[in-house]
């Protein structure tokens, strides 16, 4: 049985805690300086951050998107990304860039190492959604 300071909950979750947790399955990640994300390079770059209330750990990615593509394809390409992918949601920011998140409840604890499969999962699927669904060629 694991211990409990292998489960992180509102109480007891930071900013440099889910950064050591990345750390430790030597994940390449950077805090910014003023300790309010943390910045994940993988195959594709994301940011993650805590929630106000700290019950969720916040996942984000973004994608450009060529100017000259229509606010309506771009539209139509994350509807056909959340058609086909469940554990991730796409939008269209207030740039017109394609927009990923995903959002980990952390209310009752959650296990070090299912942040990090969580995480490993939203950083597969991002591109992976981008390859499968961009089928008029609009993501930069």
């Amino acid at each position: 049985m694991s211990s409990t300071s292998e489960f992180v909950n509102p109480e007891n979750v930071s900013i440099e805690l889910i950064r050591d947790v990345f750390d430790a399955a030597m994940m390449e990640v950077t805090l910014d300086e003023e300790k309010k994300f943390i910045r994940i390079k993988e195959d594709v770059v994301a940011r993650c951050t805590l929630s106000e209330s700290k019950e969720r750990v916040m996942l984000v990615a973004y994608y450009g998107i060529k100017e000259e593509a229509q606010r309506i394809d771009r539209l139509e390409l994350a509807n056909r990304i959340n058609d086909q992918y469940v554990l991730i949601r796409a939008s269209i920011d207030d740039d017109g860039d394609l927009q990923f998140d995903y959002c980990l409840v952390l209310k009752g604890g959650v296990s070090k190492k299912h942040i990090v499969q969580a995480t490993r999962v939203f950083l597969m699927l991002v591109p992976k959604a981008v390859s499968e669904c961009d089928e008029d060629g609009i993501v930069d």
